[in-house]
């Protein structure tokens, strides 16, 4: 993602946070915000003492599908760098099947 460049009305990126450690996640919405002149959708996996708790169980189970490989990350942080970018959380969701959760967020530019 750090290599898109260009301006667009809105920028999606969904089931793509997981795979960015929690140090870089405010510089990639940030770069996401910036490419961004009206909205930015963005999904993340919620790091809560519940998802911690289902990653540390995944820990007992190999395969290329551990839950261990997906980084959660704090709402706060990513609001946070949204709001750094100048947009504002717009609408909110939770998405969620057997194993997977994630974090839905709409922001628009203020």
């Amino acid at each position: 993602l750090e290599s898109v460049t260009g301006k667009y009305d809105t920028v999606t990126c969904v089931d793509v946070a997981i795979h960015y450690p929690t140090d870089k996640m405010s510089q990639m919405v940030g770069h996401l915000c910036s490419l961004a002149t009206d909205r930015v959708i963005i999904s993340f996996a919620p790091k809560t003492w519940y998802y911690v708790a289902l990653k540390k169980i995944g820990e007992f189970f190999p395969g290329p599908s551990k839950t261990t490989r997906a980084y959660l990350h704090e709402e706060e942080i990513v609001r946070a760098a949204l709001k750094q970018a100048g947009f504002e959380v717009a609408r909110e969701e939770m998405t969620a099947t057997n194993f997977y959760f994630s974090r839905l967020l709409e922001a628009k530019r203020v």
